[in-house]
């Protein structure tokens, strides 16, 4: 006489049908957390209240001889003059059942500048829009991917 419990299969079964379900689940999530993020970069990149001018008659406020901070914005908020970084903040999503994630970011081939506006030149400070947006958010984001 044996005691015997089974189940194995019905488990497996279980977890074969869930799984398409989650993984819909998480993607959505990813999904809405980098919408939130690409709004935030771009919130971060569209700031249009000063002129090249008015730095300039500024002082150059964003040098590296004032303190960091000490323009008429933090540094992480920048200053669209042309258009082109605002208008190349792109968001590339990758959604499948192995690795999903969101990207968002500038391209250097469409802006070749963007390496020394986020990690600053001898002349000008760092100005890591993208990085700030981010950790703005970064709460949030543990929120929407945990499905709170």
């Amino acid at each position: 006489m044996a005691a015997r419990i089974e189940g194995l299969q019905n488990v497996l079964q279980n977890i074969a049908m869930i799984g398409p379900i989650e993984t819909a689940k998480m993607n959505n999530r990813i999904i809405v957390a980098g919408n939130i993020l690409e709004s935030a970069v771009k919130d971060h990149a569209s700031n249009t209240d000063h002129t090249l001018k008015e730095l300039a008659d500024m002082g150059h406020p964003y040098s590296n001889r004032y303190t960091a901070d000490s323009g008429p914005h933090p540094d992480d908020i920048v200053h669209s003059q042309s258009g082109t970084l605002l208008a190349n903040i792109e968001k590339n999503q990758n959604l499948n059942t192995v690795r999903a994630s969101v990207e968002v970011g500038v391209s250097k081939s469409n802006v070749p500048y963007i390496g020394y506006l986020i990690n600053g030149t001898s002349k000008q400070r760092p100005r890591n829009f993208i990085g700030a947006a981010f950790r703005e958010h970064l709460d949030e984001f543990i929120a929407i991917t945990q499905g709170r």
